[in-house]
């Protein structure tokens, strides 16, 4: 348990350090310093940084790093789960309002087509690679899961300035931290069936960058709480799916 809150405390501590002189920009309405710029890009990477300290320390980059052999089904799944979310979310929006929505959201900046690969890469080998493990092993995959997506969503705290509110977003923060709990749940289930391959983890971080739902947050209310109810919906199911393949396990180590 040291370990786990080493590595949390490093990759917040890295993560908002280097995120913070962006963010006082914009609270001040100014653009930031090139060097605000770079720092910002790289915040993205703290979860990356401090597995690569406290995993190293112990000697365990290979557990962190090295499982990737599963079906290319589930990295399939995985890649598509987020969108399957959005895309049901948005149907029940659509079914019960009558109001248009626009059904995918490619990534259209160079900022998005970046957080595409740099987002999965500089946080799930944290996440999933070091912090689940442990978490799971201690609390249960359920559980494990629910506080790592809480720890996950007070993470993004740096990325609750940006230069659209030029101030703290309250709203969007409460968000993920409503969204990224159900979500650490759905992705255990698929992370768990996939062998706990790293690729899962990574396609299905990378799908929820393909498909942009987060811009629909200040747009329509209605919409945002009707995905949060679905992807609570898609974990309740996961959730059952984990518990019972503990119970499984457990009841096969008692038999034999």
């Amino acid at each position: 348990m040291t370990d786990l809150v080493a590595y949390v405390t490093l990759a917040s501590a890295i993560t908002w350090s280097l995120a913070l002189p962006a963010a006082l920009a914009w609270t001040r309405h100014q653009a930031p310093a090139p060097f605000a710029v770079v720092c910002a890009g790289l915040s993205a990477l703290g979860p990356l940084f401090a597995a690569l300290a406290v995993a190293g320390r112990r000697k365990q980059l290979g557990q962190v790093f090295g499982r990737w052999r599963t079906s290319p089904l589930w990295v399939l799944a995985a890649l598509t789960t987020p969108f399957f979310a959005h895309t049901i979310a948005r149907a029940l929006f659509h079914a019960a309002s009558g109001a248009p929505v626009q059904w995918l959201q490619l990534p259209d900046t160079p900022e998005a087509l970046a957080a595409l690969v740099v987002f999965p890469l500089g946080e799930e080998f944290g996440w999933r690679g070091f912090a689940y493990p442990r978490l799971a092993a201690r609390l249960g995959p359920v559980r494990g899961s629910l506080l790592l997506g809480c720890i996950w969503g007070l993470w993004h705290l740096a990325y609750a300035v940006t230069p659209a509110t030029a101030g703290f977003d309250g709203w969007a923060f409460t968000y993920t931290m409503l969204e990224l709990p159900f979500y650490s749940v759905v992705l255990a289930w698929i992370f768990e069936r996939a062998n706990r391959s790293m690729a899962v983890a990574l396609a299905f971080h990378a799908g929820a960058h393909l498909d942009h739902f987060e811009r629909t947050l200040h747009a329509d209310l209605r919409l945002a709480l009707i995905h949060v109810s679905v992807v609570a919906a898609l974990a309740l199911f996961a959730g059952r799916a984990l518990s019972a393949g503990v119970r499984h396990h457990d009841g096969a180590a008692l038999r034999a």
